[in-house]
């Protein structure tokens, strides 16, 4: 006997996918820097020295003092020669004290009379090399140092970012079917 049968086939569908990861690209700029630094001020300041000559003993050496100079001068020669005839006169006087000496003592002191020679008074000082005095007096210089801060600016990039998304792409790889038919069918067959 003749049965009619159903078959029945399905397939079965297929998704397909196809992803690509997004991309990132970062870019990092340098910052600017500027440094300016200004010279420093600097003051340098030399005082003149001084020079102290002093030519009063070569003046006095040339007879060019003043009169107060030749004054005094002339003064410490007569006190001088004063004191030397005051003991020019205690030698005579000891000399003819002496009267154990058998030497003539009168005889012997016109001897010495005559042999001393009278100097003058000098008018001049002792010539020297010596008599023109320098002095010299050096001042220090004066340094001023103003420091000066340097000027420090920085301006920063900012960071260039770019990014590519991915993308999914979904498909339909195998569709989805069923498919029917009726087939006779011998059950004994």
């Amino acid at each position: 006997m003749e049965f009619l049968r159903l078959s029945i086939h399905q397939t079965m569908g297929r998704i397909g996918m196809e992803s690509r990861p997004g991309q990132s690209e970062i870019r990092s700029p340098s910052g600017q820097l500027d440094i300016t630094s200004p010279s420093a001020h600097l003051q340098i300041r030399q005082p003149k020295g001084e020079l102290q000559i002093d030519s009063s003993a070569a003046l006095k050496a040339l007879a060019l003092g003043g009169p107060i100079e030749t004054g005094e001068m002339l003064t410490e020669q007569a006190n001088e020669r004063a004191m030397q005839a005051i003991a020019r006169i205690a030698q005579k006087g000891d000399r003819m004290a002496q009267i154990t000496n058998k030497n003539d003592a009168v005889a012997d002191l016109a001897m010495n009379a005559m042999e001393d020679d009278a100097e003058g008074l000098r008018v001049t000082g002792p010539a020297s090399y010596m008599n023109i005095s320098l002095n010299y007096i050096p001042h220090a210089a004066e340094i001023e140092i103003t420091a000066q801060h340097p000027s420090i600016e920085y301006t920063p990039s900012r960071p260039e970012i770019n990014y590519t998304p991915g993308n999914v792409k979904i498909y339909v790889d195998q569709m989805n079917s069923i498919r029917m038919w009726v087939s006779s069918y011998d059950l004994y067959a």
